[in-house]
């Protein structure tokens, strides 16, 4: 919520005012905030308790897992971003 109300004022600065680029920039900002889910997450305690893993465990599959979702989103704006902009 903090960075969406931030870039929203940077945006025809930047030159995004489509409504497509409007889009883009929601994604890219989502896939920044589920990069990387650690202890300090709530997302983390969640997915390790109900999922039965100790901490160790969820340390080395959730960190590793949600750092892949991250990039592979990111990578994915990107690309689109070269088509669609």
């Amino acid at each position: 919520m903090t960075t969406s109300a931030l870039m929203l004022p940077l945006l025809p600065t930047l030159g995004l005012t489509s409504e497509v680029a409007r889009v883009l920039v929601v994604m890219a900002i989502g896939a920044g905030a589920m990069t990387v889910s650690h202890a300090n997450d709530s997302y983390f305690w969640v997915v390790s308790q109900f999922g039965g893993m100790d901490v160790k465990t969820a340390y080395k599959t959730q960190t590793v897992a949600t750092l892949l979702m991250g990039l592979v989103t990111i990578l994915s704006v990107y690309i689109a971003s070269l088509i669609l902009l």
